[in-house]
């Protein structure tokens, strides 16, 4: 059963969309998703691409998108690695929380370190699919378990990662990520799969602390409301990542992707347009993800604000084919 609220209490105060448990949602084609009130977002089965960059219609990702615009751009995903075929079931349990299942029971995937009795789901129009318990507190939140994405008012903080995609159709894990270490920094890596060690920052903040205490370490990558990206530190100071002009929330979708090429990308695309449209790059790091990764090695290129681009010239940017 689905419900509409408005809860007026500390976890999330905007409309909800309220999932009970022993919901379910079932992979096939057509309408298989749950919506936030607004319809901005859908969580539920997508159709996967297959190799012949056709709609393979008997394999789903789970996951969270956009759902007013045409691309349908997926901002969250369960099974990169084992996609769902037809008929598959996800449910919202009241000891594991999300559980996929295949149609003969097999289960394919399920959130870890569920620890107490879930309530309910609730879906807002931020994006973020949360799980309660009985007492309303949060024991999970797609915020906290991220993908490839950040959405505006989510935030990275130290010892979280953003991991691209293999490729733009391939949602398994691919070769790069981006940290925030529990040192301070923010960085820009490649791994070598199928593990997942980490090489050498291609690109780093450098917003560490000191051994003295002279200088205050990063605490968290925000990506606040306004579309706003910086490194908050812990003494409250923050190190803006990017000077362009952030284009209207209220009038543009906004997002930063760690796309399947390595650079870090921010996003907007127009809420409400007459035309398909796609979406425009606001800003980019690196400037040239290709002299980038070959070339710093274990001297991974500063962030700072003399490498930043316009928008305009950041759609020339090198990137990775």
């Amino acid at each position: 059963m689905l419900y509409l609220w408005l809860f007026l209490f500390p976890v999330l105060c905007v409309a909800q969309t309220d999932i009970t448990v022993e919901s379910s949602l079932t992979a096939v084609n057509g309408n298989s998703s749950w919506l936030s009130p607004s319809g901005d977002f859908a969580f539920g089965f997508r159709s996967l691409y297959n190799g012949n960059n056709a709609k393979d219609e008997r394999l789903f990702l789970l996951s969270i998108w956009y759902n007013k615009i045409p691309s349908k751009t997926v901002v969250w995903f369960a099974n990169g690695d084992r996609p769902a075929p037809e008929n598959s079931k996800l449910a919202l349990t009241s000891n594991l929380g999300l559980v996929l299942t295949n149609s003969q029971g097999e289960e394919l995937w399920k959130l870890e370190n569920i620890l107490g009795d879930v309530s309910r789901a609730i879906f807002n129009d931020t994006g973020n699919f949360v799980i309660l318990d009985s007492k309303l507190e949060k024991l999970w939140e797609s915020f906290e378990d991220p993908r490839d994405t950040l959405l505006p008012s989510q935030t990275l903080g130290k010892n979280k990662l953003l991991a691209s995609r293999r490729s733009e159709e391939i949602f398994s894990r691919g070769k790069f990520q981006l940290g925030m270490l529990g040192s301070g920094d923010l960085v820009l890596n490649t791994i070598n799969l199928p593990s997942s060690y980490a090489n050498d920052a291609y690109s780093i903040t450098k917003t560490a602390g000191d051994s003295n205490g002279s200088a205050s370490s990063g605490k968290e990558l925000v990506f606040s409301n306004s579309g706003s990206l910086f490194v908050s530190k812990e003494n409250g100071g923050e190190v803006n990542l990017s000077q362009e002009k952030v284009p209207l929330a209220a009038d543009f979708y906004l997002r930063v992707t760690l796309d399947f090429d390595g650079v870090l990308t921010q996003y907007y695309h127009p809420r409400n347009s007459s035309t398909d449209g796609s979406w425009s790059i606001l800003w980019t790091q690196p400037e040239n993800i290709c002299s980038d990764v070959v070339s710093q090695g274990g001297n991974g290129r500063e962030w700072g604000i003399s490498i930043y681009e316009t928008s305009t010239k950041a759609q020339k940017h090198m990137r990775a084919r």
